[in-house]
């Protein structure tokens, strides 16, 4: 029974050592990449870059500056892409020290080439009035916008329309300069006055004399 204890125990002791020595290797084996990106030719930092380990969905941006930081193990490929550069791999060197590598990444420029585009002028301007009116030209998304909307009367439209707030200051300084215009004494009440009386009484005579 003893000779089994032991035999256990040292078992046990085996296993841990086993187990310790496999995350050391682990967690040797993580690397914290830092550096700048910048252009190859101008050397001028290039700003939201996207830093990630290939294969897989983990990855950063780089700043303002261009800097970047990344945790990742030595055997893995870091890709870098961004909008207008050549997309770049780096791998990583096998001696770093202390678990940390500084570097700079140096990105290409992308050239796009576009197909060559010739423009030759009429000549003479009468050709050129010729040949614009017998060109057909299709509707706008412009005019046709037009054309619906010139089939609903735009006072059914006006009427769903709120005020913005260019209309709301117009009446509430309108509202403020007939209220101070007042200030001090009351204000006349239309139905009472004489003159609107009459002045009404005039306009409903000369439409029926019309």
């Amino acid at each position: 029974m003893c000779i089994f204890s032991l035999y256990a125990l040292s078992m046990k002791a085996k296993s841990q050592t086993t187990q310790t020595t496999s995350t050391t290797t682990t967690t040797n084996d993580l690397v914290q990449l830092s550096g700048f990106i910048v252009s190859f030719d101008s050397m001028q930092v290039l700003p939201y870059v996207t830093v990630r380990i290939e294969g897989t969905n983990r990855g950063v941006y780089s700043d303002m500056s261009g800097f970047f930081s990344l945790v990742c193990k030595q055997t893995d490929k870091i890709v870098f892409t961004a909008l207008g550069q050549k997309k770049m791999y780096y791998s990583l060197p096998n001696n770093i020290e202390n678990n940390k590598l500084t570097t700079v990444i140096r990105m290409e420029e992308d050239t796009f080439f576009l197909r060559d585009v010739v423009i030759r002028p009429y000549s003479t301007p009468q050709e050129l009035d010729y040949y614009f009116a017998k060109v057909k030209i299709p509707n706008s998304n412009l005019s046709l916008a037009y054309e619906n909307l010139g089939r609903v009367p735009y006072s059914s439209l006006q009427k769903g329309i709120l005020a913005d707030g260019i209309e709301n200051n117009r009446w509430y300084q309108q509202a403020q300069a007939e209220r101070l215009y007042y200030n001090g004494q009351p204000q006349p009440i239309p139905i009472a006055d004489i003159g609107s009386w009459y002045r009404f009484l005039n306009s409903l005579s000369t439409k029926k004399k019309k």
